[in-house]
């Protein structure tokens, strides 16, 4: 007996849902296929990036001293990038002074009894030259210095300073560029010929007035003060302020940043490393990995 018209429709009709429900498998499958393969080309281009990176690092761990005796008096020359061409592709070094900033961590001791390096006078002086007024810079330098003194640990950033009881956004806004936290208990002894004008706080916080400040900026020698000696013969006569940062100002910087990007021709990766030059070879104390467009120039 011939099945009715609609048995026979239904019976197709079964027959294409499953056709393209196995159609819709295989369609998937083979998406999850491409895609870990994508995936592990991917992960293999970018592993080759990371190694290339590595290998930057550490050429730069060996370049730095070179490259600070050459920019010391020449800050500037410090951060021209340096573009290398190596067998598996391009690394590009782009360092930068990381000490010319008041490190918060300056105002707290390792051990209980100790003296603090940092001074919070010095911090106020910042402060006011950053444009809060005096007795507020006053309570806010007081507070810091009693909440680092408090501390165990070490601040990991200069935005942490927004825990201390009265700073506000705005006061962060004014004086955080200026600021740093670096990773020791140390004042920073930064490189006078790398201060800008928009850093003149700095200057202010070793002792100087602001217009001494100033007037010592616009009066820096186009090639550079030679040493920490010449800038306070020049900046001020009469001595160098007693301050302990005032005594430890020189021309070369101890903590360099440095910004990293290396290139495959598949894959482009980037690191943001601060360097420890006390030592040679540098010693790397941070690191972070970058996200960078892969359309991004390396140069």
């Amino acid at each position: 007996m011939k099945p009715k018209a609609s048995e026979a429709g239904a019976a197709l009709f079964a027959v294409l849902a499953m056709v393209m429900l196995l159609a819709g498998f295989a369609t998937l499958g083979l998406q999850r296929l491409r895609a870990a393969t994508d995936h592990a080309v991917d992960s293999e281009a970018r592993g080759e990036a990371n190694l290339l990176a590595n290998t930057g690092v550490t050429i730069a761990q060996n370049l730095i001293s070179r490259t600070k005796a050459l920019s010391n008096r020449q800050a500037a020359a410090l951060e021209k990038p340096i573009s290398m061409p190596l067998a598996a592709g391009t690394v590009t070094l782009r360092f930068s002074d990381a000490g010319a900033c008041f490190n918060l961590n300056s105002l707290g001791s390792a051990r209980p009894g100790v003296q603090p390096q940092g001074n919070w006078n010095d911090l106020s002086r910042l402060l006011v030259a950053s444009g809060i007024p005096q007795l507020e810079a006053d309570a806010l330098a007081k507070a810091t210095a009693r909440s680092i003194s408090a501390r165990n640990l070490l601040l990991a950033d200069a935005s942490e300073w927004l825990s201390v009881p009265g700073v506000s956004a705005a006061h962060f806004a004014a004086a955080g560029p200026v600021m740093c936290a670096l990773p020791n208990r140390e004042v920073s002894a930064f490189n006078i010929n790398s201060v800008t004008p928009e850093k003149l706080p700095l200057l202010v916080a070793l002792g100087l007035t602001p217009d001494e400040a100033r007037r010592a900026l616009a009066a820096r020698p186009s090639g550079g003060w030679t040493s920490a000696n010449d800038f306070w013969q020049q900046s001020r006569p009469e001595g160098v302020p007693d301050s302990q940062a005032a005594n430890v100002v020189g021309t070369s910087s101890r903590w360099i940043r440095l910004r990293l990007v290396a290139a495959t021709g598949k894959a482009i990766v980037g690191r943001d490393l601060m360097l420890d030059t006390i030592e040679n070879p540098a010693r790397v104390v941070s690191s972070v990995w970058l996200a960078v467009p892969q359309a991004a120039n390396p140069a």
